[in-house]
């Protein structure tokens, strides 16, 4: 008789182990899906979040070609000086947050100019492609 008990013991300490092991194995599994759903939301909120960015950007450089009277020959003169514009209001926005400074930058008549361009135009410099 004892050994009957144990043996349904045993079977039923195994059926609720397994039981357990199972519920656990749910358990991260939900776990799992919680994670992948809180990171596919984080990427598509980032991926939105650089759309409006990109699209603020692009209404700013708009109205900065308004106010300067800029206009380029084609798409892609408009494109390439849009990401110098970009690259030049991200360093503006950088400098003026940073808040330790006594000035603040803002965009000018030269803000699609990368410094070369700037430096070549105003000063006669002319910087070497050549390698030195």
């Amino acid at each position: 008789m004892y050994a009957f008990f144990l043996t349904i013991y045993h079977q039923s300490h195994c059926q609720r182990t397994l039981f357990g092991l199972y519920t656990m194995a749910l358990t991260q599994q939900k776990k799992l899906i919680t994670v992948m759903f809180f990171i596919l939301e984080t990427l598509i909120s980032q991926a939105m979040c650089r759309t409006l960015l990109e699209d603020a950007l692009a209404e700013r450089h708009e109205k900065w070609m308004v106010q300067y009277g800029r206009s380029y020959k084609d798409s892609a003169e408009k494109e390439k000086r849009f990401k110098i514009f970009k690259d030049n209001v991200e360093y503006i926005d950088k400098f003026n947050n940073e808040g330790n400074r006594t000035f603040k930058l803002s965009a000018n008549v030269f803000a699609d100019l990368t410094n070369e361009e700037f430096v070549a135009s105003h000063t006669g410099y002319k910087i070497s492609t050549q390698p030195t």
